[in-house]
């Protein structure tokens, strides 16, 4: 983390919990919180299914049966300083990037709104993504035990600074949202990052596109190693294509739209992303989801069908020697698709208990995204992932 990252977050920090001293009254800070318990099974037992692609474990070689998959606990202060000036400050303990149950800073800024129409906040934010960004870590904000995994594969905040715009055309509300930040965390960073999303509310739709560009890497020490024996052979051709598919400094987008239709009792929801680091071992990667349920009191079944198209970077082949880039070319192939009913039980106004059966067909060639891998993992094998979780706020 930069010096300007430590600067910013701090100082949301700061603001947040300084307050006391120059606080009139209670009602300046809120605390809230937001939690899973969660238990999940993988009939994989060759392979890891995990909540963030930069995890190895969670379920499957490591534990058939695990609670490493969704269990988080997460508090939040959220303090108003006067009417256009506030703060906030969430801390997640969850088993997710870092690969323990740590807590992390998820949310630290503080926000100013200059009028009704235009807000900005400086710090951490969550990085907009998604449609359910602001709240993706909430279980209970969501139908599933999780989101489609598919596509919500990503749990590392932005350090950086969001503008909001916001006005009426008729009878529907549009949204403008500009930001530039970095990102870091243990395997991923992007720097520089800046985008627009644009977002749509109509009566029971909802609509959200978003464009972000920035420089990005992924690096651990497998892949360190990898790409600096090859770009250090004396074989210009090999150097040369592994200069193209070295994935630890490159330039990316990420776009993405999303739809919603929810007129209370049933909702439809849809979305799909393009990440493209192309021609890195990155490359790149369209997926989407689809799905839809029905409310009956208390319960909310759904089905959700998903898919993941990775583009093929370019394989050595016969021109590497050592077939360690081969391999990796090849282990880097992630398309699949899968099927999931779920079902929500709505057991009171802040509990919520969720049973999901996902039945995911890798297609062929394919290591879809599983991480610790194990000798004996078969690409191309489908699985089956069971999860039941307890979702809570308060």
């Amino acid at each position: 983390m930069n010096r300007v990252q430590k600067s910013s977050i701090v100082l949301a920090v700061m603001a947040v919990m300084a307050g006391p001293a120059a606080a009139q009254d209670a009602d300046m800070f809120k605390l809230s919180g937001f939690g899973t318990l969660g238990v999940a099974h993988s009939s994989e037992d060759k392979a890891d299914v995990t909540a963030d692609f930069q995890t190895d474990k969670a379920v499957g070689a490591s534990g058939d049966t695990s609670m490493r998959l969704d269990s988080r606990l997460g508090v939040q202060v959220d303090a108003r300083f006067s009417e256009n000036f506030s703060g906030v400050l969430q801390v997640v303990s969850e088993y997710a990037v870092t690969q323990s149950y740590s807590p992390q800073v998820t949310l630290a800024h503080v926000k100013y709104r200059f009028g009704p129409n235009f807000s900005m906040r400086v710090g951490r934010i969550n990085t907009p993504l998604y449609m359910l960004s602001e709240f993706q870590r909430v279980g209970y904000a969501v139908p599933w035990a999780r989101p489609p995994q598919e596509v919500y594969n990503y749990l590392v905040p932005l350090d950086g600074v969001e503008g909001t715009y916001k006005w009426q055309a008729g009878e529907a509300v549009i949204g403008l949202q500009g930001f530039y930040g970095r990102i870091k965390s243990e395997r991923a960073h992007v720097h520089g990052l800046h985008g627009l999303a644009v977002s749509i509310d109509y009566g029971d739709s909802s609509v959200r596109m978003s464009h972000i560009r920035g420089q990005a890497g992924y690096v651990t020490p497998s892949i360190d190693a990898l790409f600096n024996f090859y770009r250090g052979l004396p074989i210009p051709p090999l150097a040369a294509l592994a200069a193209r598919l070295d994935n630890r400094d490159m330039p990316g987008q990420f776009s993405g739209i999303g739809y919603s239709y929810d007129p209370g009792s049933w909702f439809l929801r849809a979305e799909v992303i393009q990440a493209d680091y192309a021609p890195t071992l990155a490359s790149r990667t369209t997926s989407g989801y689809l799905s839809s349920g029905m409310r009956i009191g208390s319960f909310t079944p759904s089905i959700t069908v998903a898919h993941v198209d990775r583009a093929k970077p370019q394989l050595p082949g016969a021109l590497d020697p050592f077939n360690l880039l081969n391999a990796a070319v090849l282990a880097s192939n992630s398309n699949r698709h899968s099927i999931s009913a779920a079902l929500r039980w709505d057991i009171h106004s802040n509990l919520a208990l969720k049973f999901q059966a996902s039945h995911v067909k890798n297609h062929a060639g394919s290591y879809g995204g599983l991480g610790n891998l194990q000798p004996g993992f078969v690409p191309g094998r489908s699985y089956n992932l069971v999860s039941a979780s307890l979702d809570f706020v308060f």
